[in-house]
C-alpha cells in the first residue's frame, strides 16, 4: 500500500511538471520572439502545485470511473460501421470530388510521368495515383478522384468500427458506442475523411493498430486471429508513414524490456508488421524503379536552427562557420527562415553538399550552437509550441487544414486536372476560411476541441493516468502513440493533418480495461 502511495505522488508530481514547463515555456514560444528561460522556470513552479491539485482530482474521478465503466449489452460492428460512413458523405458532397491538396500534385506527377519517388509512401501514391489514373482513361479524372475519396473514407470508417469492436471486448458496449459517436459526428474526422493525404488512412490503420495490441497484451491469451490483425494493420499504417516504423522500433524495444516472456506474442506480431512492412516497400520500389527520398526531411529542426542563427546572430559568426552556412542553404536561403515552418529553408537546403562532408557540417552546426544557445532554443521552441501548447490562436504559417482542389505545382501536366466541383460552394468557401485557415480558434469554445496542444495535453494525461492506476500493460500500449508524437516533433511543421493519428487515438486511450493478469 505505502509503495502505490509513493508511485501515485511521484506520477502526479511528474506530471504537474511536465504540464507546468510546458506551459512556462509554451505561453513564452507563443507570445515573446525570444524566450526568457529563467522567467518560465519560475512561472512552472508557480504552476507546479496546482497542476498536481487539478491532476489529482482528475485521476481520482477516473479511478472511481475505471470501477463501473464496463456497462453491458451488445455491439454491433457493422451498425457502427455504417453510422459512421454515413456521417463522412455529406463532407464529400461538400467538398465534391474531395480535398486534393498538400502532395498530390507531386505525387500525381510521378504516377503519371513513371518517375517514382519514395519522398512520399508508395502504397499511397500507386492507390491514389491509379484512381485517378482511371478517371482520366473513363474520360473523367473527376470520376477517379471521387473514387479516391469514396475508398478512402471507407477503409477510414472499416478501421474506427474494427477498432469500436476491439473496445467493446476489452472495455464493455457503452465505451465502444461512445467511441463510435466520436468517430462519426468529431467533425475533423469528417473533413480528414474526404481529404487526400497519407494521414487519413495511416490514422485509421494507426487507431485500429493500438487498439488490438492493447487487447492483446491485457488478455489472459492472445488469439491467433487478434495477432494476424496486429501484423496486418501495423504493415499497413507502417507503409503509410516512416513515422510509425521507427516509432515500432523503439516501442517493441521498450516492450520486450518491461515484459519479455509476457510480451512475446503480441512482440512477435509486431515484429511480423515490420517485416511484412519493408518487405513490401522494397517490393514496391523495385517494381516502380523508385529513387530515395531527401535526408533533409529528417533535418528539420538543425535546419531552423542554423538559419535563425545565421539570420539574427551572423555578426557572431566566423567566416568559416557562415560559408558552410551559406553552402548548405545557397542564394542566402537561410533569409527565407519562418520560425513556424522550416519547408522555406528546407527547399533550398543543399542535402549532397551536407552529405559530402558531414563531419564538417556536423562540426560547425556544434559551434554555431555553443555561440548561440539561445537561438536554438528559440528555434525548436517556435517550430514545436503548437504540438505541446495549448495555444490561443493558431500561430503557424499556412493553413491548419488545406481543404479544395490545389492549383499550384502542376507544370508537368498538360492535360485536364481534378476541379472543384462541390454541390455547396458557399459552404465549402465557409469552411476552408473559418476551420482550415485557423482551426476554428476564431470560436473560442469550438476551437479549443481542435487546438493541437490541448489534444495532446489530453493525450498525455490518460498515458499518466494508466500509470497513476498502475496499469502497466495499457501503459505499454498507451506509450506508442507517445513515441509517434515524439517523431512528428522533429517534422518541417506543425499541423492539423499531423496531429490527426493523436485525435484518432483518444478513444482508444479514454476507455477503461481490466487487465487480465
Amino acid at each position: 500500500m505505502h509503495d502505490g502511495r509513493g508511485r501515485r505522488r511521484g506520477i502526479i508530481l511528474l506530471g504537474g511538471a511536465m504540464y507546468a514547463l510546458m506551459a512556462g515555456f509554451g505561453w513564452q514560444a507563443e507570445h515573446l520572439e525570444v524566450s526568457r528561460p529563467g522567467h518560465a522556470l519560475c512561472v512552472a513552479a508557480a504552476l507546479l502545485l496546482p497542476a498536481m491539485a487539478v491532476l489529482a482530482l482528475l485521476f481520482r474521478v477516473s479511478g472511481r470511473c475505471a470501477q463501473t465503466d464496463r456497462s453491458g449489452g451488445s455491439f454491433s460492428a457493422r451498425k457502427a460501421f455504417w453510422a459512421i460512413l454515413a456521417c463522412y458523405v455529406p463532407m464529400l458532397l461538400i467538398l465534391f470530388p474531395g480535398s486534393f491538396a498538400y502532395d498530390v500534385p507531386f505525387q500525381l506527377e510521378q504516377v503519371f510521368t513513371g518517375r517514382y519517388s519514395a519522398h512520399h509512401p508508395l502504397l499511397h501514391t500507386l492507390l491514389l495515383g491509379g484512381c485517378v489514373k482511371l478517371g482520366q482513361t473513363l474520360g473523367c479524372i473527376n470520376v477517379g478522384a471521387a473514387l479516391y475519396a469514396v475508398i478512402q473514407m471507407t477503409g477510414l470508417a472499416a478501421c474506427f468500427a474494427a477498432a469500436c469492436a476491439s473496445i467493446a471486448r476489452q472495455s464493455g458496449a457503452g465505451a465502444a458506442r461512445r467511441s463510435t459517436v466520436f468517430f462519426a459526428a468529431y467533425p475533423l474526422h469528417m473533413m480528414m475523411a474526404v481529404n487526400a493525404t497519407k494521414d487519413v488512412l495511416f490514422s485509421g490503420l494507426f487507431v485500429l493498430t493500438l487498439a488490438l495490441v492493447r487487447e492483446a497484451m491485457t488478455a489472459r491469451r492472445a488469439s491467433g486471429r487478434l495477432l494476424t490483425g496486429i501484423a496486418l494493420a501495423g504493415a499497413g499504417m507502417m507503409l503509410l508513414r516512416n513515422n510509425a516504423l521507427y516509432a515500432v522500433a523503439v516501442w517493441l524495444t521498450l516492450l520486450l524490456v518491461m515484459y519479455r516472456r509476457r510480451a512475446l506474442r503480441t512482440a512477435g506480431a509486431a515484429l511480423l508488421a515490420l517485416v511484412l512492412c519493408v518487405t513490401a516497400n522494397g517490393a514496391l520500389k523495385a517494381a516502380v524503379s523508385a529513387g530515395e527520398g531527401d535526408l533533409c526531411e529528417m533535418l528539420s529542426w538543425p535546419i531552423q536552427q542554423l538559419a535563425r542563427a545565421r539570420s539574427l546572430h551572423g555578426d557572431d559568426l566566423t567566416d568559416e562557420e557562415k560559408a558552410a552556412i551559406d553552402e548548405l542553404m545557397p542564394g542566402e536561403s537561410w533569409a527565407l527562415y519562418d520560425p513556424t515552418i522550416s519547408d522555406p529553408v528546407k527547399f533550398e537546403f543543399d542535402t549532397q553538399a551536407f552529405l559530402s562532408d558531414a563531419g564538417k557540417y556536423a562540426r560547425v552546426y556544434l559551434s554555431v550552437g555553443a555561440k548561440c544557445p539561445q537561438a536554438y532554443l528559440d528555434a525548436l521552441l517556435h517550430h514545436t509550441y503548437s504540438f505541446w501548447y495549448p495555444y490561443s490562436a493558431y500561430g503557424v504559417s499556412g493553413y491548419y487544414l488545406q481543404m479544395g482542389i490545389s492549383d499550384q505545382y502542376y507544370d508537368w501536366c498538360d492535360f485536364e486536372r481534378i476541379s472543384d466541383q462541390s454541390l455547396l460552394p458557399r459552404v465549402r468557401a465557409s469552411l476552408s476560411w473559418r476551420f482550415g485557415a485557423q482551426g476554428a480558434m476564431q470560436l473560442p469554445a469550438v476551437g479549443i476541441l481542435f487546438n493541437m496542444g490541448v489534444i495532446v495535453w489530453v493525450m498525455l494525461y490518460f498515458v499518466l493516468r494508466e500509470m497513476y492506476l498502475g496499469r502497466w500493460r495499457s501503459f505499454a500500449c498507451a506509450m506508442l502513440p507517445v513515441l509517434l508524437w515524439g517523431t512528428f516533433l522533429l517534422g518541417p511543421v506543425m499541423a492539423g493533418r499531423y496531429i490527426y493519428p493523436f485525435v484518432c487515438c483518444l478513444p482508444v486511450l479514454a476507455s477503461h480495461v481490466r487487465e487480465n493478469r
